[in-house]
């Protein structure tokens, strides 16, 4: 993943809403997992209008930036 690609949750809501994000910022290496794995924190804009941190592995890639 990289800054300025178009992203969505892996995991739907209960809604139905389709959330898609672009993500603004990446925080290398911010989150240490269970398993002590490194994970990084995303800035995803979404199309809702709310910006959120977020780890990657919460999150799938729609469309690559060019």
């Amino acid at each position: 993943m990289k800054k300025g690609d178009l992203v969505k949750p892996k995991v739907k809501y209960a809604s139905g809403e389709r959330l898609f994000g672009i993500i603004l910022k990446i925080e290398e290496n911010f989150y240490t997992t269970y398993n002590d794995c490194l994970e990084d924190r995303l800035t995803i804009y979404w199309t809702h209008g709310e910006t959120t941190f977020e780890p990657d592995s919460y999150l799938e890639v729609v469309n690559e930036k060019r």
